[in-house]
């Protein structure tokens, strides 16, 4: 029913080997505690540099063993359908071959099916509950280190589900990182260009993010867990803390996570609650907050926005919950939900300014408008929601019509153009040609919310005759838009 880990990594190997123009198998550095070799498993098409990239991680605790498969069974489906050039169907949910392409075209995914080998083979063969890795805990009889709680991020700080007895189910470790299935991570989070990631668990149907130690309020920057001792085996010792999270990162993780939950939907019906980690219950030093959270303790390095999925209801059984005996529905949804992750990585104006333009600067020059202005307010954010939301079906009809693209690409020019001289003006020839795509683009979609969208964008573009790019966007970050579909 589940695959050992001989099995997954016998799938992973063949994959790399029969098919190595879209996967790439890696070694990661670390043995596991038991001496079993982890792999990553790089899955795109085409060449190119190092693209934006999504890793999803399964298995990091051992009884959870639907992810693990479901995880690789997903790299197979995408394979499959970028080499027929076919449909991916999960029950009631289709996602349409030119919504692979896109993703595999545009993005690098970075796949660890399985996380916690040694805790994987112990649970298939001698404890069916087993949490765990398989650390000898000196001085006890207890053994483990529970490698969600290992992550340094408020390390050590026994909030909520997190403790410092090694005997504990939720044993956060000796130290941050001392494990090596936790640093294999770490390691590919410091190599490669990771943008959005998912650390896919069981169970109780939700997308969680950020925070999961305290409420998040977005108005008091001070608020950070940089100025929290870690390693207290105490909990926060402030009472009522709140921890700080930027309003556009809020943003965005709420509009990741209803589109993960729709796309989950899609398949059975099954609706998955979308919400802070914190909402399950408190935890620190969990997977999916260190990787939100290394910029912040650093800011030299790259934001990647990071989810936990919780794959399948509640039963009334713990095992059953876990381990069903049939765990193809569950894996169906789950496999739908990281599709729209995947999705919902793709940067529009990155891949249109990668295909078209020889530098960089024009793509950093409008990503500075979005992030330093359109996102200080709240109308700002707002358009930036929508145009996230529509940009997946948006670049698949793109990628069909090189015309097309290049007319996008061309509005991308003439924006970065206008930003770079204050004293000019959009003209009506600027107007008109925003508006035909956006109308174009607006007829070609089947999708009514993504055409509602865009006429909401075609009404905007009407209004901006005559202003200049700084008039433009001063304007948007004032005036919402007027059909709130979502």
């Amino acid at each position: 029913m589940y695959r050992t880990v001989a099995q997954l990594d016998s799938l992973g190997n063949l994959l790399a080997t029969w098919f190595p123009s879209y996967f790439t198998r890696i070694a990661l550095p670390e043995q596991s505690v038991e001496g079993r070799t982890v792999y990553a498993l790089r899955l795109r098409a085409g060449g190119g540099d190092e693209r934006r990239g999504v890793l999803l991680v399964g298995g990091t605790h051992a009884r959870e063993l639907m992810n693990p498969d479901a995880i690789i069974e997903l790299a197979v489906d995408l394979f499959v359908s970028h080499a027929n050039g076919t449909d991916i169907v999960y029950g009631g949910k289709r996602w349409a071959a030119s919504d692979i392409r896109l993703i595999l075209e545009s993005l690098d995914l970075w796949l660890v099916p399985c996380m916690n080998p040694d805790g994987r083979n112990h649970c298939m063969t001698t404890d069916a509950m087993w949490r765990k890795n398989r650390r000898d805990n000196p001085r006890t009889t207890c053994d483990g280190v529970d490698l969600n709680r290992n992550f340094a991020v408020l390390w050590g700080v026994t909030q909520g589900q997190t403790s410092c007895s090694p005997c504990s189910d939720v044993f956060a470790g000796p130290s941050a990182f001392s494990e090596p299935e936790t640093r294999n991570i770490k390691h590919l989070l410091d190599t490669r260009r990771i943008d959005c990631f998912a650390d896919v668990h069981s169970f109780s149907e939700l997308i969680l993010w950020p925070w999961g130690h305290a409420p998040s309020q977005t108005t008091d920057p001070s608020k950070r867990f940089t100025t929290l001792a870690d390693g207290t085996c105490a909990p926060i010792p402030q009472a009522g803390y709140q921890e700080y999270i930027a309003a556009r990162d809020r943003q965005r993780f709420e509009t990741v996570g209803l589109r993960i939950r729709d796309a989950i939907a899609a398949v059975r019906g099954r609706v998955y609650v979308s919400e802070p980690g914190i909402g399950l219950y408190a935890t620190t030093g969990t997977q999916s907050d260190y990787v939100y959270s290394r910029h912040i303790a650093d800011p030299a390095l790259r934001k990647t926005y990071g989810f936990t999925f919780e794959t399948g209801p509640s039963t009334g059984s713990a095992q059953d919950s876990f381990q069903p005996a049939d765990p193809t529905l569950v894996k169906r949804d789950a496999k739908s939900g990281m599709i729209a992750l995947m999705q919902q990585c793709v940067c529009a104006i990155e891949l249109i300014g990668a295909r078209f333009f020889d530098t960089d600067a024009e793509v950093d020059q409008l990503r500075a408008v979005r992030d330093e202005l359109l996102a200080t307010t709240e109308a700002g954010r707002r358009w930036i929601a929508l145009f996230e939301r529509v940009q997946g079906p948006v670049l698949t009809t793109l990628m069909g019509d090189e015309e097309l693209m290049t007319d996008a690409a061309g509005l991308i020019g003439r924006a970065a153009e206008l930003g770079g001289n204050q004293r000019k003006r959009l003209t009506e020839k600027d107007i008109g040609r925003a508006v035909r795509l956006a109308r174009t683009l607006s007829e070609r979609t089947e999708d009514a919310e993504v055409r509602l969208d865009l006429e909401e964008v075609e009404a905007k573009l009407g209004g901006l005759r005559g202003k200049s790019l700084s008039g433009a966007v001063e304007q948007i970050m004032r005036e919402k838009p007027r059909k709130m579909w979502h």
